[in-house]
C-alpha cells in the first residue's frame, strides 16, 4: 500500500485499473485516519465512473474518470484525494442507500454533500431509438447504473408501441431520460415534469445534449421552457391537472424505489389514458 502513487500500476496508455485507483483512494483514506488499515476495497467507497456504460470487465480508468461517494469522507481526505488521485475529479459524502431528490411537495430534499472537485457525470444510455447521453450533477440527481438493456427503457418501449406517434406525459422526468426516449422515438409531444429543480435543470441540459434545443419560457408561469414537440414543468404530480388541459396517451411514473405511488397513479389517471408506472 506504501508504494501507491499516481505512477503505481499504469499501463503503457497511462490507464489504470479501477482496483488500483481504488487501492490508491483507500490509502489516502488510511493516511487520513478516516478507514483503519484493516479496511479493504469493498468497503472503502462507491466508484462512479464518468462516462458510465455497461462493460463486461473492470475498466481501466484516465485522469478525471471517477467520481467516488462515501458516507465517512471529510472535506480534507476528498480535497487530498482529488489532488492526489488523478483518476478522480469529484468526492461526494453520503449514504448511497438514501435516494437523492424529493419524493413530492410534503417531504424534505435528500442530497449528498460534494467535499472536493466536481460531480458531473455521464451514463449512456441505450435504447431502441439510439444512445442518450443523460449528465447529471451526482450529489443532487439519483444514483443509476446503465444496463446493457435497461428495464426502464423496456417497460417504456411497450407502452410505446401501443400508439402511433403519442403525446407523452413524463410525470417524474428526473434527468430526462424516458421523456428523451420518447422524443427519440417519435413521440408527437411529451411533457416533462419533476417537482425536484435541479431534475429540470438536468433535464434541460441532457435535451439540449441529445439534439432537442430548449427555449426557456421567460415567464413566472408553470411552465418553465419549451421546443419542438415538448414542454417542461416543475410541480407536485397531483397539481399538473390544475394546468394541463389535455390528456395525454401515456402517463409515465418513474419513483424512488418503496414509494407509495397509489396518489401519483390516481393522478395521473385524471391526465392520461394509459398510467405506466416504472
Amino acid at each position: 500500500m506504501d508504494e501507491i502513487d499516481n505512477h503505481f500500476g499504469s499501463c503503457k496508455c497511462g490507464k489504470r485499473h479501477l482496483d488500483i485507483v481504488m487501492s490508491h483512494v483507500l490509502k489516502v483514506m488510511i493516511d487520513k485516519g478516516i478507514k483503519n488499515k484493516k479496511a479493504n476495497l469493498r468497503n472503502a467507497c462507491v466508484p462512479l465512473v464518468t462516462p458510465g456504460y455497461p462493460i463486461n470487465s473492470v475498466p481501466y480508468l484516465p485522469e478525471d474518470s471517477l467520481v467516488i461517494l462515501s458516507n465517512e469522507m471529510d472535506k480534507d481526505c476528498a480535497e487530498t484525494i482529488v489532488k492526489e488521485v488523478r483518476e478522480v475529479k469529484g468526492v461526494l459524502k453520503g449514504d448511497i442507500r438514501k435516494t437523492v431528490g424529493i419524493k413530492d411537495s410534503d417531504s424534505n430534499p435528500h442530497v449528498y454533500e460534494l467535499l472536493a472537485g466536481c460531480d458531473l457525470r455521464c451514463d449512456i444510455i441505450q435504447t431502441p431509438y439510439g444512445a442518450l447521453g443523460i449528465y447529471k450533477y451526482q450529489h443532487e440527481i439519483h444514483i443509476e447504473f446503465p444496463q446493457a438493456e435497461s428495464p426502464k427503457i423496456e417497460i417504456l418501449k411497450k407502452a410505446l408501441n401501443d400508439f402511433d406517434q403519442p403525446t407523452v406525459l413524463d410525470c417524474t422526468c428526473g434527468p430526462g431520460t424516458l421523456g428523451i426516449a420518447s422524443l427519440k422515438a417519435g413521440a408527437r409531444k411529451v411533457i416533462f415534469n419533476d417537482i425536484w429543480n435541479p431534475a429540470i435543470e438536468t433535464t434541460l441540459i441532457n435535451l439540449e445534449t441529445n439534439g432537442f434545443p430548449v427555449k426557456l419560457s421567460g415567464s413566472e408561469e408553470e411552465l418553465i421552457a419549451s421546443g419542438d414537440k415538448f414542454e417542461i414543468y416543475s410541480m407536485d404530480i397531483r397539481e399538473l391537472a390544475n394546468c394541463l388541459d389535455e390528456k395525454f396517451d401515456i402517463c409515465i411514473i418513474d419513483a424512488f424505489p418503496g414509494v407509495d405511488t397509489t396518489e401519483f397513479v390516481e393522478a395521473a389517471g385524471k391526465l392520461g389514458k394509459k398510467v405506466v408506472v416504472i
